[in-house]
């Protein structure tokens, strides 16, 4: 049994706070693969730690996210909901097992598909 542990950093922004984000009517967050910058919403990164817990087959019956993966995704914006949600998918994946750059893809993939904040 083994626990993998992969940091990343995504590109996200900061807003200069609530009410420049008010005043500007364009400060936003959102996910990119390259930095860029927006005025007033300097471009910061923020690590998201991707830990799962590895059973002893590759199949995933035992397999789930640890604490740390989920509270990241917390702190990246996503509610607990949708941050279990989402490290849950993505340590269940049979494909991603042993798979450190499939799963830094595939959750890119998920938070260009639903960033933090916004709902489908």
């Amino acid at each position: 049994m083994k626990t993998i542990a992969l940091a990343i950093f995504l590109a996200g922004t900061l807003t200069a706070g609530a009410a420049a984000a008010h005043d500007l009517g364009y400060a936003h967050s959102h996910v990119m693969r390259t930095k860029h910058a927006h005025p007033y919403a300097p471009v910061v990164s923020k690590p998201i730690h991707i830990d799962c817990y590895r059973g002893p087959w590759k199949e995933t019956i035992w397999d789930h996210p640890q604490g740390a993966f989920i509270d990241d995704l917390v702190n990246f914006g996503y509610d607990f909901a949708n941050a279990q949600a989402i490290a849950t998918t993505l340590c269940k994946d049979e494909s991603l097992v042993d798979n450190p750059d499939g799963i830094k893809a595939a959750l890119l993939n998920m938070i260009a598909e639903n960033p933090p904040g916004h709902s489908r």
